[in-house]
């Protein structure tokens, strides 16, 4: 494939802001399509939409407040007239911000809560992610065990597709936590953690009925020792590069040594070719140890910048890694953004690519610039 060329000189990033607001962990972050909205979703089961317009004083537009439980995910629709937000509730809400000031519910994607949860641990039960189909139309929800697409093309009358099963192994499966279409539509990835098919590539030619067309398999310190030890390689996130050919996904491992829970930790942004669906190839990997250790902490967030040569990690560690990926093959770390004290839950770049948003455990949103 063809390697872009490498910007020059290099973009320097900076903090442009801190938005506080919210009273426990913040779990997501979307920019609206036009890049002057900003919503994020929290564990105080609040979503908070933000006018950053100015990104260097952003004020609080409006929090939406009719969630039961914590907020994990949440996702303009790429005409900016809906969003939508999960939640640990079992439901996806569909908002109409048209107008911005006064938002209105326009449908609840209801989804079954199942008579068992696998596991217990960071955003288990409920819906995990959504993402909306390019052409608005489509909205695909990981719900516990399960990925479901929902037609909303007409929001207030949504009809739900046929429930798809992540794993093949239902024994060992764990929630699927992130979900994506591609930029042209024709492919849905998405990520779980409990056996090796933590992440998968589907066909989603027709939406409702996505086919399973591929599989990509986060790097793991040790297979056996992970499944034993209850510490499976899980990926968190997943994300498209613009032109659609390339996937990242943000991946980690725990495990127990000697009876120590969390005792080593692993973790990686990947980046695979998948040009080829059926026969994705991974062409990069980047991880960073640990202060203090050679382990790495696990990968939490990742996303590509509009233009390509940029992707974003977040981790456990609190660290933002920007990584040069003009050429896939080689990710070079080129800037490491602070200012979050706890684990990154989630990362988004605007549209136009100047900025950055991050949100993670310390219950703040950060804001940084391009100078």
């Amino acid at each position: 494939m063809a390697f872009l060329g490498r910007p020059s000189p290099p973009p320097t990033w900076g903090p442009a802001a801190t938005l506080s607001g919210h009273s426990r962990a913040v779990n997501a972050v979307a920019f609206s399509p036009d890049g002057r909205l900003l919503a994020s979703g929290s564990t105080d089961r609040t979503v908070v939409l933000w006018d950053v317009t100015d990104a260097s004083h952003p004020t609080r537009a409006v929090g939406l407040t009719s969630h039961r439980r914590a907020v994990n995910a949440v996702a303009f629709s790429p005409d900016g007239r809906l969003l939508a937000s999960g939640s640990t509730d079992w439901s996806v809400i569909l908002w109409d911000v048209t107008d911005q000031a006064h938002p209105t519910r326009s449908a609840i994607l209801v989804h079954e809560r199942p008579g068992w949860l696998f596991r217990d641990g960071w955003r288990q039960g409920g819906v995990h992610a959504v993402g909306f189909s390019p052409d608005g139309r489509f909205i695909a929800c990981a719900s516990d065990r399960t990925v479901i697409v929902w037609d909303i093309s007409d929001p207030a009358r949504p009809s739900r597709g046929t429930p798809v099963t992540h794993h093949r192994h239902v024994w060992r499966s764990g929630p699927v936590r992130a979900v994506m279409f591609s930029p042209d539509g024709r492919l849905l990835a998405t990520g779980s953690d409990g056996d090796k098919n933590t992440g998968v590539l589907w066909d989603a030619g027709e939406p409702m009925r996505p086919v399973r067309t591929g599989v990509v398999r986060p790097q793991a310190r040790e297979w056996p020792k992970a499944f034993l030890s209850g510490g499976a390689p899980a990926v968190h996130a997943v994300g498209f590069s613009q032109d659609g050919l390339l996937l990242a996904t943000a991946s980690g491992d725990v495990g127990v040594v000697s009876g120590t829970y969390g005792s080593w930790r692993n973790g990686a942004v990947m980046v695979w070719d998948v040009s080829d669906p059926a026969h994705p190839v991974r062409t990069g990997t980047g991880s960073l140890p640990l202060s203090g250790g050679g382990d790495t902490g696990q990968m939490y967030a990742v996303a590509f910048s509009p233009d390509g040569r940029l992707l974003a990690s977040g981790c456990e560690n609190a660290a933002v890694t920007l990584w040069d990926v003009t050429d896939p093959t080689h990710l070079t770390a080129t800037a490491h953004l602070t200012g979050h004290r706890k684990a990154v839950r989630g990362l988004a770049f605007s549209p136009d690519g100047r900025m950055l948003a991050g949100c993670g455990v310390d219950t703040t949103v950060r804001l940084w610039e391009t100078g």
